[in-house]
């Protein structure tokens, strides 16, 4: 129609025509990616991305595992970054240490709330009552008796007993405290005895038991010493070697595993501690917050002034990674490639076009200017040769 009215109308017309031609063959191109342009599945190398879904997966898995996990390449950022210094500056600033007691915290918290459960608490006492019955008591309480012996280390023992007990002994008040519980327990005794006479035969008789436990505790060579030393020896054989006194200590074992009342007082016990527990977490002052805080900081700040201990721990950060990278590394790969695989096609092809969506628009107009230009510039070529 306008061909004639102006000379540029051919040159309007060669664009034109080469523009149409370039997006056409552009949106078939990257429709083709995707999915068969207009249905045509007979199209050979269309829906290109579905029908190799699982090849890519396979290449994208290892791709992963061999560019970005690779040994060389951590340990190469390893030796670069320092991450030793870095951890221990990051936990030496007080306000990543708060976070971490904070976080400590709350975790703690969560924990006494599972505890707190009746069922919860019947669970685990059933299963440390049974744990406790089911152990070898005697075996255990003879090699620790037989480890506590070696080199004369029993009578080490002895002697800080020796001494803590004579000092009980001759305190003046747990001498009255012996006699008022005495006359509670036998007052006959002190009926028939005025109560000053029977005070002193009680404040000789703990005398005489404190001055034998002093002479004791300092003659190395004192007879009950090696008494000592044969009861000792005698219990760790009959420990072992003793059916009879063996079942007869199994017996209390079970007995004691059972015991209801007992079973209770620690209960008792673990409710009471779990109540100052929680009284502390949730206040705002907490004390086992600030303890944990302080101790990351303090631990982070000792860690920061230690250079040669951040070079143990990247040393060891060095020796330990291939072997973990090694093993690892495959079931990366496998975990990326199935992840994709499990995806359906119409999935990953909305994965995809919803990320680069907006590009894949522009590769449609770029190839319609790209096609005008080149349809102008032959248009041009022509004109001028003839």
């Amino acid at each position: 129609v306008f061909a004639r009215s102006s000379p540029a109308w051919p040159f309007v017309g060669a664009f034109a025509e080469a523009a149409m031609v370039g997006a056409l063959a552009d949106w078939f191109a990257v429709t083709a990616l995707f999915r068969h342009p207009m249905g045509l599945s007979f199209i050979p190398h269309t829906a290109i991305i579905p029908k190799n879904k699982n090849r890519i997966a396979d290449n994208l898995g290892d791709f992963v595992q061999g560019e970005f996990f690779s040994t060389e390449r951590v340990t190469n950022v390893i030796r670069t970054v320092d991450p030793a210094e870095k951890v221990a500056q990051w936990l030496a600033d007080e306000k990543n240490a708060d976070l971490i007691g904070s976080g400590a915290v709350k975790l703690l918290a969560y924990g006494l709330t599972l505890f707190d459960n009746a069922e919860v608490r019947a669970f685990f006492r059933k299963a440390v009552a049974d744990k406790f019955a089911d152990i070898d008591l005697s075996t255990l309480a003879g090699q620790i008796l037989q480890a506590l012996t070696h080199d004369g280390r029993h009578q080490a023992v002895l002697d800080q007993m020796l001494t803590a007990t004579s000092k009980y002994l001759n305190d003046e008040d747990i001498k009255h405290r012996v006699a008022g519980f005495l006359a509670q327990k036998i007052p006959l005794y002190f009926k028939s005895w005025k109560d000053s006479t029977a005070n002193y035969a009680i404040d000789k008789l703990l005398d005489f038991l404190g001055a034998v436990l002093a002479e004791v505790d300092r003659d190395a060579t004192h007879p009950l010493r090696a008494e000592f030393d044969r009861a000792v020896w005698r219990l760790i054989a009959r420990l072992k070697d003793d059916p009879a006194f063996r079942e007869q200590v199994r017996a209390h074992q079970r007995q004691l595993a059972s015991n209801e009342v007992l079973s209770e007082y620690v209960d008792g016990l673990w409710r009471d501690f779990n109540g100052w527990l929680r009284a502390d977490l949730a206040s705002a002052q907490s004390s086992i917050r600030s303890r944990l805080s302080g101790a990351v900081r303090t631990f982070g700040a000792t860690l920061a002034g230690d250079a040669g201990m951040r070079q143990v721990i990247n040393e060891q950060i060095l020796l330990h990674l291939p072997r973990l990278l090694d093993h690892f590394r495959p079931k990366l790969g496998v975990f990326i490639s199935s992840k994709m695989k499990e995806w359906k096609e119409h999935e990953v092809v909305e994965k995809l076009e919803l990320n680069i969506g907006r590009d894949l628009q522009f590769i449609r107009l770029n190839g319609t200017l790209v096609g005008g230009c080149v349809g102008l510039a032959i248009h041009l070529l022509t004109v001028w040769l003839q």
